[in-house]
């Protein structure tokens, strides 16, 4: 062997092209030798191996192997590791074999396996929608790893645009669709197959809808209304809503709520809904003012009323007022119902108008339907409540001298009438009473009316609830007695002078014929008296009389209150 110093320099050349994706760059298959000084080649390169005597190879040849055929050039067989050896170990300097002896190895690490890129994005929550994520705006970030070579490039594509080598994070914007296309070189020319991906970015967040199912006003509401939440989201989705009622513990909404737990008052409640990237809705809050109460009702008696025995009275004068008032929602409406009748829509006062025991039902209700039903006037006071619609019953009586013919009394001035009254609900309280049309007078004893002729008697009774009642006495006073009238049957022809006054004379056989009158009342009686005998009824006529007989007869006629009159005939029987 020559003494110059030989160099073996391997030499290792690469030839064809490495063909991507038509949408991808070309990139050189080649050779590379790493800051450590391993040296890498394509795989798919050929090798072929020259002699030098420079460092530099610049006088190389290049030699071919036993068999040209698998020499020049040659393959490298083996993934990754491989080498060449010559044995033995020479010294630089002695130029004699190093012993133990050793081979002289050059290595060379063959590569054929593209890199592997992997993406990810800065927005930590995505959701898969048909062949598209959805995830929020940010940025994306590109890696790649390869066994042998290592990386040497990265590149990207957004939505059709010219690859670009990748250096740092790539921003996304919001509300925007990107296909992404992605891939990785080694260095020695290995390209990935470019990798795709769809994406949606979503930036806007839920809207929620608040409703109120059930009564309403304002924003009042009763423990029987509820609220519902619903909510939209164009992509990807509403993942779910969530509300929180006076600041406190926030639920997962899924059903109606349901307000019949909270108290009466004022609440608040506050709501937002997440989408399926987490996109997350400002928060709305809704406050009302949940009302649990009925209207009060307060009843007033407007008119007579009048205690007694274990009852109050009203009169058909008597109005009942409901006064109503409501806490929050307002009053609706208030009925009533009258003894278990039909509830009637209280609009002003009204009369109590049906007589007997008293029994009103109320129902109240507000603006959002509270009701509440309850009984007035029904022991009220541990008193019954009684309806009195009536005025007392009247009579009268008449003390002394009377007496009735159709609807007429006859009276004299002895006597004396006496009013009556009765009621036997509230109970009598007085009587007042006209003469004629004249003026009123309370009336406090019997009385008696002097004047003779016809009166109308007016008379008004009043019960403990000033109901009353009136009634008349048509009245005659017959103060005068009867008129006496007499006839003979006979007219008297002389007179003669007897006692001192000048009589009718009468022979024995003359009859004599009484007859009376009266004005008003009529006549009762007549009785008469012979010469100072006895007094006889008058049935019919006075005969037989004596010859030479002075007669003196007294007449006596009653009417029929008693009231009386006389008279004395005087005649001669000759």
């Amino acid at each position: 062997m020559n003494q110059m110093k030989l160099i073996l320099t391997i030499i290792l050349t690469f030839v064809g092209v490495f063909t991507l994706l038509a949408q991808t760059p070309k990139h050189e298959k080649k050779i590379y030798k790493n800051d450590e000084g391993k040296v890498y080649i394509n795989k798919d390169l050929p090798v072929y191996l020259s002699v030098s005597s420079n460092p530099d190879g610049s006088d190389g040849t290049v030699i071919d192997g036993v068999d040209p055929k698998y020499s020049s050039p040659m393959y490298l067989d083996s993934e990754g590791y491989n080498s060449i050896r010559t044995p033995w170990k020479v010294d630089p300097e002695t130029r004699k074999i190093v012993y133990p002896k050793e081979d002289v190895v050059f290595v060379v690490y063959a590569d054929s396996r593209p890199p592997n890129t992997t993406i990810t994005f800065s927005a930590k929550d995505q959701f898969k929608m048909d062949d598209t994520k959805i995830l929020n705006s940010g940025t994306f970030a590109l890696s790649a790893t390869d066994e042998l070579s290592g990386i040497q490039s990265i590149y990207y594509s957004l939505n059709g645009t010219p690859y670009t080598a990748y250096t740092s994070d790539v921003a996304i914007a919001p509300n925007q669709t990107y296909e992404i296309k992605y891939y990785a070189v080694d260095h020695v020319g290995n390209a990935e197959e470019a990798k795709s991906i769809s994406i949606q970015t979503d930036d806007n967040a839920p809207v929620t809808t608040f409703n109120i199912e059930g009564d309403l006003i304002k924003n009042v509401v009763s423990a029987r209304s509820s609220f519902t939440l619903s909510a939209e989201d164009d992509i990807p989705g509403v993942k779910s809503i969530f509300y929180t009622i006076d600041y406190g513990k926030t639920y997962t909404y899924n059903k109606p709520i349901k307000l019949t737990t909270l108290s009466e008052g004022e609440h608040t409640i506050t709501y937002f809904a997440v989408d399926k990237v987490e996109n997350k809705e400002e928060k709305k809050s809704y406050t009302f003012f949940l009302d649990k109460s009925a209207p009060r009702v307060i009843d007033e008696i407007i008119g007579n009323t009048f205690v007694a025995n274990g009852k109050e009275y009203y009169s058909g004068r008597t109005k009942l007022k409901l006064v109503s008032m409501d806490n929050k929602a307002g009053v609706k409406e208030v009925r009533y119902s009258i003894n278990g009748g039909e509830f009637t829509l209280y609009e002003e006062p009204f009369y109590l108008t049906q007589a007997g025991n008293l029994n009103i039902e109320v129902l109240a209700m507000d603006k959002v339907n509270n009701r509440d039903r309850t009984t007035a006037f029904s022991g009220k006071d541990n008193l019954t409540s009684y309806v009195d619609l009536s005025g007392p019953s009247l009579s009268y009586s008449l003390l002394g001298p009377s007496f009735n013919l159709k609807d007429t009394v006859y009276i004299s001035k002895e006597t004396k009438l006496q009013l009556k009254g009765k009621d036997s609900d509230s109970g009598f309280k007085e009587i007042d009473y006209q003469i004629d049309n004249g003026e009123s007078v309370n009336y406090a004893e019997p009385f008696s009316i002097e004047q003779e002729g016809f009166h109308n008697i007016t008379y008004n009774g009043y019960d403990n609830l000033s109901n009353s009642s009136t009634d008349n006495i048509l009245i005659i006073v017959d103060n005068t007695g009867p008129e006496v009238f007499n006839r003979f049957s006979i007219d008297s022809n002389k007179t003669k002078v007897m006692e001192g006054q000048s009589v009718n004379v009468y022979p024995p056989h003359v009859v004599l014929f009484l007859s009376s009158t009266d004005h008003y009342a009529g006549l009762d009686k007549i009785n008469y008296q012979i010469n100072g005998g006895s007094v006889l009824p008058y049935r019919s006529l006075i005969e037989n009389f004596k010859k030479d007989t002075l007669y003196k007869i007294n007449v006596i006629v009653v009417d029929k209150l008693g009231n009386e009159n006389q008279e004395e005939i005087t005649f001669y029987i000759e």
